[in-house]
């Protein structure tokens, strides 16, 4: 009987810490800076038909950096057509790398109809699923090959924003098969976004096999892969693969941001 009082007590105290906690209004925790509160006083705020006083909610937490708050303040200045000032919380959002908020404001510039807002929406639509994406990334990946059995390679794969969106690549990649290092190549890609967390690839590379006879030539081949994307944090991916010193392979990798590599490199 003392262990269940016991027990009692432990869950009264413990619903009593809950309801402290939950027990702050939205608009208090709003107002205190908690970023989440406003969106929540934003949505209360729109369902009493009080259209101000949501705005003025979803901008606090909007200028506090929520951008779920940006895009639906953004959002509920469309809706009332205010085309201008519904801009300035959408652009936020575009800035912080935030897809949902970019598509958002793609609708808003195509909603205007000038030619250049147009041309403006479709480079924006073609943004969105490469924003938080790295600019390079180191890539440690694992490779099976018919011809050189079990080995590796390490890549790295420079994809800036200005290269079509993402889309376009280069780099350079040393593969190793079990004797040591066995080919050094350059590769130029293209990525096809199927969403923001899936694409797939294709590249072409030339080189050299670092144990070739003289005279043999340069290692030309191609590799076709695809991506699980983690955002700005890297990538998982699969390939399959084909050149002069790796007739067939397949290979199994991890990118990573090449910033965290550097970071953590530095200490």
């Amino acid at each position: 009987m003392r262990r269940v009082w016991f027990m009692a007590a432990l869950v009264s105290l413990g619903s009593a810490a809950c309801a402290t906690t939950r027990g702050m209004s939205p608009m208090s925790a709003c107002e205190q800076g908690r970023t989440s509160g406003c969106g929540l006083w934003g949505d209360e705020l729109l369902q009493q038909g009080d259209v101000a006083g949501a705005d003025r909610a979803f901008g606090l937490g909007c200028d506090a950096g929520d951008m779920q708050a940006c895009l639906a303040q953004g959002r509920l200045r469309m809706e009332g057509g205010d085309l201008t000032g519904a801009e300035p919380p959408l652009l936020k959002a575009y800035q912080e790398a935030d897809e949902e908020g970019t598509l958002a404001l793609a609708d808003l510039r195509e909603a205007r109809g000038e030619p250049r807002d147009v041309e403006s929406a479709e480079r924006l639509r073609r943004e969105a699923p490469a924003l938080d994406k790295p600019d390079f990334e180191f890539v440690f990946a694992y490779r099976v090959d018919a011809s050189n059995g079990l080995g590796n390679d390490i890549t790295l794969n420079i994809q800036p924003m200005g290269l079509f969106e993402r889309r376009l690549t280069f780099g350079g990649n040393l593969a190793f098969a079990r004797s040591g290092a066995s080919e050094l190549n350059g590769f130029l890609g293209y990525q096809h976004f199927v969403s923001s967390w899936l694409l797939t690839y294709a590249r072409l590379m030339v080189g050299g096999a670092l144990d070739a006879i003289p005279g043999q030539g340069p290692n030309v081949g191609g590799e076709l892969g695809a991506k699980l994307c983690l955002g700005p944090l890297g990538h998982l991916n699969v390939a399959v693969g084909s050149s002069r010193s790796s007739p067939a392979y397949v290979s199994m990798g991890l990118g990573i941001n090449g910033i965290l590599v550097l970071l953590a490199a530095l200490h």
